[in-house]
């Protein structure tokens, strides 16, 4: 660091007063020999003089250095492409520009004895080092480059051997300290400094403009949430050989973005190791026909028109035919069903039977509403566009309803689910840090009270649906499970997207703070732990479980009961679960 003013200034104050000390001493030394004080005097007044214009110069130095010192900051925090420090939503680093080092030899500032000493301590430092870029430098005699991006603890280690003949070019770079956590939810840098992905370039004039003034750009991740959730997908992921999972964490009432993983991940401070497929946001850019789980926004649907209620019943006895085409039920049940039934059993009849009965002019303006018809509102550049239906007839319409024939991304299905487990307000997704002040946005698609029912819903499918593996006890649990076959050659394949879309706590103020957690996985091959199935139930619900399990005390939930609780509903059967995709 340099000197500031202020300690120079006093440095030389320090000096004077040490001058004037010796010239008083000196004046008494000249009474005691009796040399005449008018003599005395004057030299002493000459020395003072002196002595005041060599402190004027000093402090003008001083002043100068002083401003150029600080205009050598303001340098370094405006230097163009600069970078802010990215933090989460505690402060936690995520990514900050640091300095990384080129290491030159020199040859000709070395003795010969000192060359055979740096040849040796060089090879041990660096035992990758090849033999014949450090011989071919030293017959040269010229200045070297021998390896670049050294961090600067490296080039510490190296300057303590305190070597003749080597050198250092520092250059700055953008730096992830936690490497492959949260890499499709950050994003990368080009190398000379522009955001290319994540937040690095969602948020690019911020973080730059946030440089100048060296502040840094809080982020709405929370990395406790991220990092359970990345834990908990990657290790599912792996055991069932799936081909990408994604967890995507959300506050239903704020749209923050509390946790984003995208599998397979990368690291962030060697993105060229990585193939483009593996560096992709499937959150953001992948499309998927997501399966039952749309259930929860068709069924909404349903319950805000006042065309279904908790008492209406539906015949799922026998197949819906439609056209040339039937609609049925993978496990065909042998009584009439309710609309709780149809929902916590997946009945893909009985949910067609809902949207048939909403029809497609309503049902299509709350697609509308909720954002399905374009990408997902959301600060991040990546997000695609859907798939959707060329026309809106019967068939196109009870498919949509159970997950079938529209293809969405992750985010878009959060953005637009989250509208019915907050009061019915459709709010834009973002990965800013709320204020915890300002006025929410949004735009109410569903009524309160649809809300509360299908939260209530999710509940019991929870304990008594398909959703049963992803129950935390005491933390009142809701969800749905989907799984869908992947489209694939103009017909579907024998691969699954499976998914479970799940909700916590489901009590407590319809507006309150609750959070969803959607857990998808793009074609799992089944494990023991699943016996084999490759369905949303066994495959995505216990992850959301499990993450839950580990979250909760980072957002605030405490563990209670609620009004489910109790033998009747945790002894109750499990409800088998619909595949969707196949064409009857």
């Amino acid at each position: 660091m340099g000197i500031s003013l202020l300690e120079t200034t006093q440095s030389g104050f320090q000096w004077v007063a040490d001058r004037v000390w010796k010239v008083e001493h000196a004046f008494e030394r000249a009474n005691a020999a009796g040399v005449k004080a008018s003599s005395t005097r004057m030299r002493i007044f000459c020395i003072l003089v002196g002595m005041s214009f060599a402190y004027v110069c000093l402090a003008g130095f001083a002043t100068r250095a002083s401003l150029q010192g600080r205009g050598d900051i303001q340098a370094l925090t405006g230097e163009p492409n600069a970078r802010a420090q990215l933090v989460d939503r505690n402060g936690q680093l995520l990514a900050s520009d640091v300095n990384d080092y080129n290491i030159f030899v020199d040859p000709k500032d070395m003795t010969g004895e000192d060359r055979a000493m740096v040849r040796r301590a060089l090879f041990q430092i660096f035992p990758d080092l090849l033999r014949d870029k450090v011989d071919q430098a030293f017959k040269t005699g010229n200045r070297v480059l021998l390896t670049s991006n050294l961090k600067t603890a490296k080039r510490d280690e190296i300057l303590n051997y305190g070597l003749p003949g080597i050198s250092f070019e520092a250059h700055r770079v953008r730096d992830y300290p936690l490497a492959n956590t949260g890499s499709a939810y950050i994003g990368m840098t080009q190398r000379g400094g522009e955001g290319l992905s994540g937040v690095e370039k969602a948020l690019q004039d911020q973080i730059v403009g946030n440089a100048i003034h060296n502040q840094p750009v809080m982020v709405a991740m929370d990395l406790r949430v991220q990092g359970a959730l990345e834990n908990e997908l990657r290790a599912m992921a792996v055991a069932q050989r799936a081909q990408s999972a994604i967890g995507i964490v959300t506050n239903v009432r704020t749209g923050e973005v509390l946790g984003m993983a995208s599998w397979p991940d990368f690291d962030l401070n060697r993105p060229g190791q990585y193939s483009d497929a593996d560096k992709r946001n499937h959150a953001a850019v992948d499309r998927y026909e997501l399966g039952s789980i749309f259930k929860v926004i068709s069924i909404s649907v349903g319950l805000d028109t006042g065309t279904t209620s908790l008492s209406s019943v539906y015949d799922g006895r026998q197949p819906l035919k439609l056209g040339n085409r039937f609609v049925h039920d993978e496990h065909a049940s042998s009584e009439l069903l309710t609309l709780t039934d149809v929902f916590i059993k997946s009945s893909n009849i009985g949910t067609s039977r809902v949207a048939l009965d909403v029809g497609a002019t309503a049902m299509t303006r709350y697609y509308e509403a909720l954002g399905l018809f374009r990408s997902a509102d959301i600060e991040l550049s990546e997000p695609a566009s859907p798939l959707l239906p060329s026309r809106w007839s019967e068939g196109s319409l009870a498919n949509s309803a159970f997950g079938q024939g529209m293809a969405i991304t992750p985010l878009s299905f959060v953005e637009a689910a989250n509208a019915t487990l907050n009061g019915g307000y459709l709010r834009p997704l973002t990965i800013k840090k709320y204020d915890g002040h300002s006025p929410v946005p949004g735009t109410q698609v569903f009524s309160a009270a649809t809300s509360r029912t299908m939260l209530e819903l999710m509940r019991q499918n929870v304990l008594k649906g398909t959703g049963t593996r992803a129950n935390a006890p005491g933390l009142r649990v809701g969800g749905k499970t989907g799984t869908a076959q992947k489209p694939g050659n103009g017909r579907y394949t024998r691969e699954n997207i499976s998914s479970f879309l799940a909700v916590f706590p489901i009590d407590g103020p319809v507006d309150g703070d609750r959070y969803s957690v959607l857990i998808t996985v793009d074609s799992p091959q089944g494990t023991p732990e699943s016996n084999g199935s490759r369905m949303g139930g066994p495959v995505a619900a216990p992850v959301a479980g499990h993450v839950i399990e580990r979250i909760a005390p980072f957002v605030g939930v405490a563990r209670k009961e609620d009004k489910f609780t109790g033998p009747g509903w945790d002894k109750a059967p499990v409800a088998a679960e619909d595949l969707t995709g196949d064409e009857h």
